[in-house]
């Protein structure tokens, strides 16, 4: 376990959604071990095309992040693990697809910025907060369909943060995997909107199971790429087992999920 944790806290991180600013120049800032992983720089994404110059300035005025509200399990129940059999990509795409929604993110100053969300209810979504700390308005999307959200719970320390709709019926996933109950070598399948691509399927191999500051992960090969932040990770059942997060900068596939059951705890 403190290996674990030694390589992750060792690591510059990625966070995958966000705002449109490089963070670090050509060598990244020395991390060391002693550090939380909560401590780690981050490099928030926007999806949202822009100029390299513009960009530039948005690090210089980096918008305020909004007051959230306090943590607290707002979903009924935690949605049981499905125990359908193994789906081939197509059908599983087919049967997850319309639980993965676009997040577009209207910041009180700035540039909007773009990310993923994964319905767990008919009201309720879940997301990372650094997608929605600097939104003044929150639009979900899925095809035509468009949902106002708020925040209504958040903990910025895990970048756990949950989403009710204003108004309408969201689609929520089959089922939710627990952390315990994964094993490393499974086949897992990412949806969600790198570089503002909506419903952007991969696939790769659940490659490690880490807890680090009593936070549990999911480490994946999976491709991943800006904007990621917020997808789901699933199961070949079509069970969500973790909500995209995280990369290690200057790395390969070394790509991290929180684990969808840290969202009922």
């Amino acid at each position: 376990m403190e290996g674990t944790c030694l390589l992750v806290r060792c690591a510059v991180l990625l966070a995958l959604g966000g705002c449109a600013s490089e963070r670090f120049g050509a060598e990244p800032p020395r991390i060391l071990a002693t550090e939380r992983l909560d401590q780690v720089a981050k490099k928030p994404i926007s999806t949202a095309p822009a100029p390299a110059k513009a960009a530039n300035r948005r690090m210089l005025d980096e918008p305020a992040a909004i007051a959230l509200p306090p943590w607290k399990i707002v979903a009924v129940a935690k949605p049981g693990a499905t125990p359908q059999p193994a789906m081939p990509p197509t059908r599983l795409f087919e049967r997850v697809n319309p639980s993965v929604y676009g997040v577009k993110v209207a910041p009180v100053s700035g540039t909007t910025s773009y990310g993923s969300a994964v319905a767990i209810s008919p009201r309720e979504a879940i997301t990372n907060c650094h997608i929605v700390n600097q939104g003044k308005v929150i639009m979900l999307t899925n095809g035509e369909t468009s949902f106002t959200a708020e925040v209504s719970s958040a903990d910025a320390r895990s970048d756990r943060c949950f989403l009710k709709v204003l108004a309408g019926t969201l689609e929520p996933v089959p089922g939710v995997r627990d952390f315990r109950s994964l094993a490393v070598g499974e086949t897992v399948y990412t949806i969600g909107s790198p570089k503002g691509l909506d419903k952007t399927l991969g696939q790769g191999l659940l490659s490690g199971l880490r807890k680090v500051e009593d936070v549990e992960y999911v480490q994946i090969t999976a491709p991943v790429s800006e904007g990621s932040s917020g997808g789901g990770v699933f199961d070949e059942r079509g069970n969500l087992i973790g909500i995209t997060t995280f990369t290690i900068r200057g790395s390969q596939n070394l790509n991290f999920a929180i684990a969808a059951s840290e969202y009922w705890r």
